[in-house]
């Protein structure tokens, strides 16, 4: 019984991590499609590449990338597990198949002649398929897998390691087009894109974590308990001018519970000192777990 709980468990997993993997690699493709491609805005890594040769030579954008990314999946096989390379060869293959066949077949047109918005929308789009191919447990190759291997081994975020790569890629976009003004708007491209990459991967802020310096440390932690329904705690600390002792509150609430705990905060001690810090996740009553 216990076996095919764990069983129907795992079918489920992987029932959703390849979805993620097939919708991000519909949503990259469309941002590559009507928005990059078409405005010859180099994304950085493999698809810059092939963006080179799509106007030099009209090859086919997705075939190319898919040519381009067969060494680096090896690469991915041998550093990140058979697992990982088997998405990878899923998302990579998608990834180029639907970029040709909204390409050639559907004959997808740029709905925008503005560079910086398809700029804006072409990263907005690649940076949310990415993410979801990423949460899937996947890769679609290129310097995916170099920003993936730089994420796990140091302490930079996938999107970082990603934005490192690509800038150079870039760079030698702009010296081989000899144009730099595709180049800057690719910088741009490839700035949002990573972003929304770490915010799809690691949710945004939800929480502040507020310490409280006062003289009336009772109060506030009643008023926070009463009016917010948040618990305090005490921490126990000195001050090195002084040398008291004083009690220092802590408590963690949501980004809109912020203002009204400032608030009561004042109306009970103008003069105290207050820190108000982001968290990134909180486990416990009253707040959600990342998933």
């Amino acid at each position: 019984m216990k076996l095919s709980q764990n069983l129907r468990r795992r079918l489920r997993r992987s029932l959703r991590d390849y979805s993620l993997i097939v919708i991000g690699c519909i949503s990259a493709s469309l941002g590559y499609v009507l928005f990059l491609v078409p405005h010859n805005i180099p994304p950085g890594g493999v698809s810059s590449l092939s963006m080179i040769f799509h106007h030099f030579f009209n090859t086919p954008f997705g075939l190319v990338m898919l040519v381009f990314n067969i060494p680096i999946f090896i690469f991915a096989v041998k550093m990140l597990g058979g697992v990982f390379g088997i998405r990878t060869l899923v998302g990579l293959i998608l990834l180029s198949l639907f970029s040709d066949f909204f390409t050639y077949v559907i004959k997808l047109h740029t709905p925008t002649d503005v560079t910086l918005l398809a700029t804006l929308y072409g990263g907005a789009l690649l940076g949310f398929g990415l993410g979801l191919v990423f949460r899937g447990g996947g890769s679609t190759g290129g310097s995916d897998i170099i920003g993936r291997i730089i994420g796990k081994y140091t302490n930079l975020s996938t999107g970082y390691g990603i934005l490192i790569v690509d800038a150079f890629v870039i760079a030698l976009f702009a010296s081989l087009m000899r144009s730099y003004e595709p180049a800057l708007y690719g910088f741009i491209s490839l700035f949002l894109s990573s972003k929304v990459i770490d915010v799809v991967l690691e949710g945004r802020e939800y929480a502040r974590a507020v310490y409280v310096f006062s003289k009336y440390p009772d109060e506030i932690a009643g008023r926070i308990t009463k009016d917010l329904n948040r618990g305090v705690s005490v921490l126990y600390g000195e001050g090195m001018y002084t040398k008291t002792r004083e009690r220092i509150l802590f408590c963690v609430v949501t980004r809109k519970e912020v203002q009204k705990l400032r608030d009561l905060i004042a109306e009970e001690d103008g003069e105290a000192f207050v820190v108000v810090t982001s968290v990134h996740e909180v486990l416990g009553k009253g707040f959600k777990p990342r998933t």
